[in-house]
């Protein structure tokens, strides 16, 4: 490991693990890993199945010499078969084409994804939202992971309302800068979200209509109608390229 300050993962011994742990296991319990151990694990999904060891530093450059010295990518073996990848991955596109990772979204391209809300100890009301990502499934390049901390805004704490919607605008940005290339039949159903913030739910419905994308509303006070509240936030931010249909989450008050 290139970060000898990086903690071990939190696990039962296999002597200890009965059905009732075998299952909860499965969907996330019972366990601790760290952000850079999860990314390990989504990255095995993206390549196939093949555990990489994590590279931290890519190259280095001696600045009086200039002598380059290139840090080789580690393969250390296959975790599961490349069969069993391709079906996470295609399930993980359903999440963002379908499900709770449906914000993640990125116009043009295939995005896939897992949203995540666990809480942050017993009875403490706190919680940590995150997204985990791969694009693009045909051919993965990058894997994300957006983590957020008892995030406390407008938005909840749901995985998909506040933490796949930072996922999509990084997405947007560096897949273009990778040139990676867009989809050509989903090139024509792409949008630009305009800003409309400031404005009244009735303004920016009309302006979301004319350009093709939904909305939905957060609360921030109460006792305001619903046609006359005002737009003080809006997720995804202006001049971001999604797909058409697309829901838009706006923060009223």
């Amino acid at each position: 490991m290139d970060l000898p300050g990086e903690a071990s993962g939190i696990f039962l011994k296999e002597e200890k693990v009965g059905p009732v742990e075998l299952a909860t296991i499965s969907f996330g319990q019972r366990f601790e890993i760290t952000p850079l151990q999860m990314i390990t694990a989504v990255s095995s999904i993206a390549n196939g199945g093949t555990l990489m060891k994590p590279r931290i530093v890519k190259q280095i450059i001696n600045s009086k010499t200039g002598e380059v010295t290139d840090i080789e990518p580690v393969e250390k073996s296959r975790v599961i078969s490349k069969e069993t990848a391709t079906k996470v991955l295609s399930m993980m596109e359903t999440v963002v084409a379908e499900g709770t990772g449906k914000n993640a979204q990125v116009a043009g391209y295939s995005i896939g994804g897992k949203t995540g809300t666990s809480e942050d100890g017993v009875n403490t009301n706190k919680y940590v939202t995150s997204f985990v990502g791969v694009a693009p499934i045909e051919d993965p390049e990058v894997v994300i992971l957006i983590t957020l901390y008892n995030p406390t805004g407008e938005g909840g704490h749901q995985g998909g309302g506040v933490a796949a919607p930072i996922a999509s605008q990084v997405l947007g940005e560096v897949l273009p800068y990778l040139d990676v290339i867009k989809k050509e039949e989903e090139q024509t159903n792409s949008v630009t979200v305009p800003n409309v913030t400031g404005m009244t739910i009735t303004e920016a419905k009309k302006v979301l209509k004319d350009v093709g994308l939904e909305y939905e509303t957060q609360m921030t006070s109460e006792g305001t109608t619903i046609e006359n509240a005002v737009i003080i936030d809006q997720l995804p931010k202006q001049g971001i390229s999604i797909a058409e249909g697309t829901k838009i989450i706006l923060y009223v008050e």
